[in-house]
């Protein structure tokens, strides 16, 4: 594809255009050479347009960037996502054919004639897998789930009895779905495992990263929604609902039965106490400790967590206590001797 092309296919014309070009690549304002387009996604970054070695910039849609041919986007990143797909249309999961000679397939699975399954994986009994989707090695699928169309199941990812996923659903190495949620009882003395009988549903566009686990319900259903995004070492308890277009960044926690809107932001390190309601829109800090319901929208930070200029303003304050602590002994010391001036016979 020329840069022209490229530009005509985005609905925008070539800025600046000197020679027209075939793209040879993609890449960041340093690494980027002849032939190759780079972008720039906010204004922020446009000081470091003139030093790239790039034949032309993808740029946002007012900028001026007389160094370069730029195509202007009102949404840089579409036009890197299409470039991305343009030059790189094949799955990179996808490294073999077919179903491998060492996978094990109960003959009651129903796989459509594309999918390909990688050496050593496992699928059960009544498994169902849509067309298009890639199964990895050493994954094991496990008894009556459900894998929708065009999905991806990295290396060693798991889903457990009864797991359902949509659509485009991304599962990054060593992601379990469906195992046992976390859930015992004291039961004459001891502690009784509770068996979960539940489920995990992972909606269409789901992605989740490596090592990531999502526990299956006591006796529903645990469910994250379209679009939503998980980063890698994310640990979702039993009986959560968690809405459309999230994103869950590494380490955080979410505990049982914890009900999130749409759009929510979960930084990383994030910890969530069990059974509490999360608004659309909310944007929870690193490190915060959430253990109230939060209303649609608000920014929390902290531990525990409060709204951003509260908490903000605790954090600020609690850098100061070594000095405070040191200024209230001081005059703690200087009271004293005051005192005992003024005491009779002092």
């Amino acid at each position: 594809m020329r840069i022209t092309e490229f530009a005509a296919a985005m609905g925008t014309q070539v800025a600046n255009l000197g020679d027209d070009f075939e793209i040879k690549g993609i890449t960041t304002l340093d690494a980027a050479g002849p032939g190759d387009v780079s972008f720039i996604s906010s204004d922020k970054y446009l000081s470091q347009a003139a030093s790239s070695a790039a034949s032309a910039l993808i740029v946002p849609a007012k900028a001026s960037v007389a160094s370069h041919p730029s195509i202007p986007l009102a949404e840089p990143w579409a036009g890197v996502l299409f470039l991305l797909n343009h030059l790189y249309p094949e799955n990179r999961f996808v490294y073999f054919r077919g179903i491998d000679p060492s996978a094990a397939v109960d003959p009651s699975a129903q796989l459509a004639p594309d999918v390909a399954v990688g050496p050593g994986a496992v699928i059960g009994p009544r498994v169902v897998i849509g067309g298009g989707s890639v199964v990895g090695p050493n994954c094991v699928i496990g008894p009556d789930c459900k894998v929708g169309s065009n999905c991806a199941l990295n290396a060693g990812a798991i889903l457990c009895a009864e797991t359902e996923i949509g659509n485009h659903v991304i599962l990054h190495a060593g992601a379990v779905i469906g195992a046992d949620g976390f859930k015992y009882e004291k039961v004459g003395g001891r502690l009784a495992k509770i068996p979960q009988v539940g489920r995990v549903i992972l909606e269409d566009h789901v992605e989740i990263g490596a090592n990531s686990c999502i526990d299956r319900a006591s006796f529903t259903e645990t469910r994250i929604g379209a679009g939503t995004k998980i980063d890698n070492l994310v640990q979702i308890g039993h009986n959560v609902t968690m809405g459309r277009s999230c994103i869950v960044v590494s380490q955080a926690g979410i505990a049982g039965s914890c009900k999130i809107g749409d759009g929510v932001i979960f930084a990383a390190q994030a910890g969530v106490a069990d059974n509490i309601r999360i608004g659309n829109g909310v944007t929870i800090a690193a490190r915060a400790g959430v253990k109230d319901h939060l209303p649609d929208g608000v920014v929390v930070i902290g531990q525990p967590a409060r709204p951003f200029r509260e908490g903000s303003k605790i954090i600020m304050a609690e850098a100061r206590l070594p000095d405070m602590i040191q200024e209230v002994t001081r005059l703690k010391k200087r009271v004293e001797e005051l005192e005992k001036k003024l005491a009779p016979g002092g």
